[in-house]
C-alpha cells in the first residue's frame, strides 16, 4: 500500500521532473537527449547475461570503474546506468565500448518493469546509497539479486530514511548484499532494517581508483600547456570557490612569482561565468579548449571540458578540492592523493566525511575553515616544499592502508552470481 502511494506521487511528479530536465538542458543540452531511456526504453545487446551497475553520477562512476573492469575481465558483460550526463561521460571515457550505457529508468513501475523485461539482468549493483523502492521491489519479484557496493549511510541520511520506515525497511530487507565502507555505516544499514548477515564491511572502493585509458598522453599535454610552472589546482569548484582561490594570487605572487592557478569547475556549463569572474578580478583565464600553452602573462588556466582533471593532479603542488568551502559537502580527494599532491579542503565534508577523517587524523591533509585560512594554507604549502612532502607522504600511507576493497567486493558479488 505504501509503495503504491509512493508510486502515485512519483507519477504525479513526472511533469515537474521533466520540466526540471528541460530547465537543466538550457545549460547542459545532454539532459534532453535519450529521454526515452529514463522510461525504460533501452534494450541490451545481451539480455539475460548482463550485470546491471547503477552509478548515479560522475563520482560514483569513477569509483565503480575499476570494479566494472574486473567483472569484465572475469567474463561478465556489464550494463552501466547513470542519472546525469556527466556520469555517462565518465562511463564513456573510463570504460568505452567495453560496457553498454544508458540513463537509469525512473522509479515508476512501468519504466522499471519495461527496463527489466528488456534487459533481464543477472545481478543489480547500486553504488554508494542510491536506493529506490520500486527498483528494488521489482528485482526481488523477478529473482534478481541486488547489492549495494561502497555502501554509505551518513547519520543525516539514516535519520531521513528512518522517517519513511514503511518504505525503507522493505528496501533494506530486499537487498542480498550490502558492502559497507565502515563499521558505523554498516551499523546504520542494520538499524534501518537490513539483515545483519548480509551486511559486510569492505572499505571504500574509491581507495582503489585507477587512471583512465590515455592518461599518459593527457598528462604529457598538461605538462606542455602549463610549461613547467608551479601549479595550484582548484578541483571541482563551485560558485564562490573560484573567487576564493583567485584572491590568493596577489599575495602568492610575492612568494612564488610564476605560480599558475588551474581552475576546474565541477560543472562545465559554468565556465563562461567563471571566465567572467576571472577577468573581473584581473586574471583573464586561458581556456584549455584553446589548446595553447600558457604564456608568462597568464596566471589562470581553466579546464573548460570534461575528462581532463585527473591529468592535472600529478603536476600540481597543491590541490584544493571543491564543494567544501561552500556547503555542498565536498568531493573526492583520492585522485589528488594518488597523484602525490598536497590536499586542502574546506569545512563542509558531509559527502566524504569518513574518508577525509582518516586523512585529518593522520595529519595527511589540511582544512581551511574560511577564505583567509585557505589563503594562508595555500601560500604556506607553496613556499614550504618540505611541509608539502610530509603531507603527501602521510596521505600515501593512508591510501595504501585502505587498498583492497574492490577485490573484497568482487569476491562477494561473484558469490551472489553463482548462487
Amino acid at each position: 500500500m505504501y509503495r503504491f502511494l509512493y508510486s502515485c506521487a512519483f507519477y504525479l511528479a513526472i511533469p515537474f521532473v521533466l520540466l526540471r530536465l528541460v530547465k537543466r538542458s538550457i545549460k547542459e543540452p545532454d539532459y534532453r537527449r535519450d529521454l526515452g531511456q529514463r522510461f525504460g526504453f533501452f534494450r541490451s545487446r545481451r539480455p539475460g547475461e548482463v550485470i546491471w551497475i547503477h552509478a548515479v553520477s560522475a563520482g560514483e562512476t569513477v569509483a565503480a570503474a575499476p570494479l566494472i573492469k574486473r567483472l569484465l575481465i572475469a567474463g561478465y558483460p556489464c550494463l552501466v546506468t547513470n542519472m546525469t550526463p556527466t556520469g555517462r561521460e565518465r562511463a564513456r571515457v573510463l570504460l568505452g565500448d567495453a560496457v553498454e550505457n544508458c540513463y537509469a529508468p525512473y522509479d515508476i513501475p512501468d519504466a522499471i518493469n519495461r527496463f527489466l523485461s528488456r534487459n533481464r539482468p543477472r545481478l543489480f549493483i547500486t553504488i554508494d546509497t542510491e536506493l529506490w523502492p520500486n527498483m528494488l521491489a521489482a528485482c526481488e519479484r523477478d529473482g534478481i539479486p541486488a547489492a549495494v557496493i561502497n555502501g554509505r549511510m551518513a547519520a543525516r541520511s539514516a535519520e531521513g530514511y528512518s522517517r519513511i520506515s514503511v518504505l525503507t525497511v522493505p528496501m533494506m530487507r530486499s537487498l542480498d548484499l550490502i558492502a559497507a565502507q565502515t563499521e558505523p555505516h554498516a551499523k546504520r544499514f542494520i538499524e534501518l532494517g537490513a539483515e545483519s548477515d548480509k551486511v559486510k564491511v569492505t572499505g571504500s572502493i574509491k581507495f582503489d581508483g585507477q587512471y583512465s585509458a590515455g592518461h599518459e598522453a593527457r598528462l604529457a599535454s598538461a605538462r606542455q600547456l602549463t610549461t613547467g610552472r608551479p601549479v595550484i589546482l582548484g578541483a571541482s569548484t563551485h560558485e564562490g570557490e573560484e573567487e576564493a582561490l583567485l584572491s590568493v594570487m596577489d599575495s602568492l605572487a610575492a612568494v612564488v612569482p610564476d605560480a599558475l592557478l588551474v581552475l576546474a569547475p565541477r560543472h562545465t556549463h559554468r565556465t563562461d561565468h567563471v571566465a567572467r569572474v576571472c577577468a573581473s578580478m584581473g586574471y583573464p583565464a586561458r581556456r584549455f579548449s584553446e589548446g595553447v600553452p600558457v604564456t608568462a602573462d597568464d596566471s589562470v588556466l581553466m579546464l573548460d571540458v570534461m575528462g581532463e582533471l585527473e591529468s592535472y593532479f600529478p603536476i600540481a603542488r597543491v590541490a584544493y578540492i571543491g564543494g567544501s568551502l561552500v556547503p555542498v559537502g565536498g568531493h573526492n580527494l583520492l585522485e589528488a592523493v594518488r597523484a602525490g599532491t598536497a590536499v586542502i579542503m574546506g569545512p563542509h565534508l558531509d559527502n566524504v566525511e569518513d574518508i577525509t577523517q582518516q586523512f585529518i587524523d593522520h595529519g595527511a591533509m589540511l582544512i581551511a575553515r574560511d577564505r583567509k585560512e585557505l589563503k594562508d594554507e595555500v601560500i604556506g604549502l607553496m613556499r614550504d616544499e618540505g611541509r608539502t612532502r610530509l603531507l603527501v607522504a602521510a596521505a600515501s600511507e593512508v591510501l595504501e592502508r585502505n587498498r583492497g576493497s574492490i577485490e573484497r567486493a568482487e569476491q562477494l558479488l561473484i558469490g551472489l552470481i553463482a548462487r
